[in-house]
């Protein structure tokens, strides 16, 4: 009887979507978000410190999202990584935000794998503690694997996916769901490693426009952020 549990149960355990109960609660220290409500969903209180975050949704407008990790991960001695933006990197706007721009990558390549071999050896390698991507799709398998690349050199993998990712079960860090607003975004907790799913929360970010301000100068505005103009 036993034998044959655990031949049935097996197969679930090499699952990547499944965790055991001991991963559940890791009690990892998370780094601070820039936005207090977000940090209070989150189970490490901030984004976690390696693994793989899921961002789905249109997130180009909504970089200030981010601009609060990406400054508190700059390190000497590391590199900050953007693999395929849909939108080409503006300098200035990165510059202004903080960002040192001596120590920021940019991988700009049509052919994904070409994108999944940059995103995984970056990982992996040790050298990056932040990196952006930008993937039409990602299979289980890819998940895993980037997770598993993320853990070795304790590295955090900010990756950009479409609606249709929704549809797919992936074992990774965090998955966030983040819809553009006009004062911000809204932005559900879907799912979290060591914590539980959580409602949809409006984040107010810096850039977009006021509420309370005149309509016209305002309702068009567009928030490029670190991002030039996208391409059509």
């Amino acid at each position: 009887m036993a034998d044959s549990m655990a031949s049935a149960i097996n197969p679930l355990l090499q699952r990547n979507d499944i965790w055991l109960g001991k991963q559940w609660q890791q009690g990892a220290v998370g780094i601070a978000t820039g936005f207090a409500a977000l940090d209070k969903q989150l189970a490490g209180q901030g984004w976690p410190q390696v693994g793989v975050v899921e961002l789905i949704g249109d997130t180009l407008g909504v970089a200030a999202l981010l601009q609060p990790l990406l400054n508190r991960q700059q390190q000497p001695d590391r590199w900050q990584l953007c693999v395929a933006p849909p939108a080409a990197p503006n300098g200035a706007g990165w510059a202004q935000a903080g960002i040192d721009l001596s120590r920021l990558l940019w991988v700009d390549t049509p052919c994904r794998k070409e994108q999944l071999w940059s995103i995984e050896h970056s990982l992996s390698s040790g050298r990056c503690s932040v990196v952006l991507a930008w993937l039409t799709e990602l299979s289980a398998g890819e998940a895993r694997r980037l997770q598993l690349a993320a853990q070795q050199g304790q590295c955090l993998l900010l990756l950009h996916l479409p609606k249709a990712a929704l549809a797919q079960a992936h074992g990774v860090s965090l998955r966030l769901q983040v819809t553009p607003s006009p004062q911000g975004c809204v932005v559900q907790l879907l799912k979290q490693r060591g914590g539980w799913p959580q409602a949809p929360l409006a984040l107010p970010l810096p850039g977009r426009p006021d509420p309370s301000s005149d309509p016209s100068s305002g309702a068009a505005a567009v928030v490029a952020g670190p991002w030039l103009a996208q391409a059509q």
